[in-house]
């Protein structure tokens, strides 16, 4: 095990509670970024070289998006994991390979499909005590607004909630976030920036690149004019992400717009152990709500069960439900892989039908059964608009392509398309189980997330992947200020308005 050296756990400020997307999570204590820069990453070139190799594998036998990737980006990544283990062989330096690791991880775009580092840096965030939202002023120009700062923070001076950061170091803030989406694993161009966005403030240390300084110069714009405040990177050590859905993922009330009374439910991820009793849950929360339009917001809902989002379906709306298809790349492995276990049987006939043709993939297979996406029936029977952004991903955005394909309602977007998630995933300790499997346990906790399955839509856009695409918004909405100081009240008006043309 890695112990985090003595020094680097030394809080410099007072115990705070810093909300994230996942949980609200007490800090006993902060350390600055800069203390644990020198922690190795592997102590070895043989555990090293094993991740590079056992990465090799995953990617050319399992990775359905290989072929779409290197169409799409123009990537070779077996040709750079080959260039890293002959990096390997001259210079092992531990920083070099960590950030060299990562870039190729990162260059797939793909958040399916990523190294997940060991310990300690699979349980380290680094953060600034802020928050930033973007809007688009009258002329067009992007601002920048703080939106929030961390409970307990006392940043001091004029830096508070809802001044305008200008530049980043010394340059426009726009600028560097242009630079920043290069280094996401944002699928398309939507979900690079927003991503880029979240980043500036927060990165998990388990997959992504550390920030490169350690101290952050600002420029905001305070009641007397321009002014300026440096911020260290801090971080902070998390938990491991729960598997159930948790206390607070539903979200109800009723809503006063411009157009009337409506209901509102945001549904934060479909992290869920109970898909029965998650549909159950949402199904009496929709009830309590107003018959006269419904706003759904998803907004960076970044997925889960698939089979929970899938089921969802149905409550709004008389049409019969179609789930996603689901397709495996045809490889040596996948075909083994589905030999071995009785899950992935559904896709071993089409496997071995198509072994001596040049299709790339298996027939699509549902995931979630019919009958049990169909089973409940619709429960809401008023107009409902739904709410996403760059951020709703994976599980999410196979609700919403549902939602489009079976003519719910329509889709409204702050960004015009969703972040391009379109898989299942699996992760190579997983694999590495499987009889015969040629996969190796990693050193000190390190795993490999792969998208193993791509999915595919129905209805009028049947055989079109959700993998890169993501789902064009029907109606886009940009925010504005009022929205980022008034709880979007903007955003949410625009969306009665639309419930209102679809009644």
């Amino acid at each position: 095990m890695v112990l985090v050296p003595a020094c680097a756990r030394e809080p410099i400020i007072g115990p705070v509670l810093f909300p994230t997307k996942e949980f609200t999570v007490t800090l006993a204590g902060v350390m600055r970024l800069a203390s644990i820069r020198g922690l190795r990453l592997f102590e070895s070139r043989d555990e090293q070289r094993l991740l590079v190799h056992q990465l090799g594998v995953v990617l050319d036998q399992f990775y359905v998006h290989l072929p779409l990737k290197e169409r799409m980006l123009g990537v070779r990544p077996l040709e750079q994991v080959r260039l890293l283990e002959e990096e390997l062989a001259r210079d092992p330096e531990d920083a070099s390979f960590r950030e060299a690791l990562l870039r190729l991880s990162l260059g797939l775009r793909d958040f399916h499909t990523m190294v997940d580092l060991p310990e300690p840096w699979s349980r380290f965030t680094a953060f600034l005590p802020f928050q930033l939202r973007e809007y688009v002023d009258a002329s067009g120009a992007v601002r920048f607004l703080v939106s929030g700062l961390a409970p307990g923070a006392d940043l001091g001076g004029g830096f508070v909630r809802g001044v305008e950061v200008t530049h980043w170091n010394g340059e426009p803030l726009a600028h560097t976030l242009q630079r920043l989406a290069m280094t996401t694993a944002g699928a398309n161009q939507p979900a690079r920036w927003r991503r880029a966005l979240a980043s500036l403030t927060e990165r998990t240390l388990k997959y992504a690149l550390p920030p490169d300084e350690d101290v952050v110069s600002l420029t905001y714009l305070g009641e007397k004019g321009p002014a300026g405040i440096q911020l260290p990177w801090l971080v902070r050590e998390d938990g491991a992400r729960p598997e159930a859905r948790r206390p607070g993922c539903l979200s109800l009330r009723s809503v006063e717009t411009a157009h009337g009374t409506v209901g509102y439910l945001r549904i934060a991820d479909f992290f869920t152990d109970d898909v029965e009793g998650f549909v159950r849950e949402v199904e009496r929360s929709v009830r309590e709500l107003p018959g006269t339009g419904l706003i759904l917001d998803l907004r960076g809902n970044a997925g889960g069960s698939i089979h929970a989002a899938e089921c969802l379906l149905q409550l709004f709306t008389s049409s019969r439900i179609e789930p996603a298809l689901f397709s495996l790349r045809r490889t040596g492995l996948t075909r083994a892989l589905c030999e071995s276990s009785g899950e992935w049987s559904p896709w071993r006939p089409s496997l071995h039908s198509g072994a001596s043709s040049d299709e790339v993939f298996s027939q699509g297979v549902p995931l979630t059964p019919v009958e049990q996406v169909n089973g409940l029936g619709r429960v809401y029977t008023g107009p409902v608009v739904l709410l996403c952004d760059a951020l709703s991903y994976s599980a999410t955005e196979l609700f919403i392509a549902g939602f489009q394909d079976h003519h719910i309602g329509k889709v409204l977007g702050v960004d015009s398309h969703t972040g391009g998630g379109g898989s299942r995933m699996s992760w190579h300790h997983l694999l590495a189980r499987a009889p015969g499997s040629p996969l190796r346990p990693l050193a000190r906790g390190a795993d490999i997330r792969v998208a193993l399955l791509r999915s595919t839509r129905v209805g009028a856009k049947r055989g079109v992947p959700l993998e890169g695409l993501g789902v064009e918004v029907d109606v886009l909405h940009g925010y504005t200020r009022d929205d980022v100081l008034h709880g979007d009240v903007e955003l949410l008006n625009r969306a009665a308005r639309v419930l209102t043309e679809r009644a």
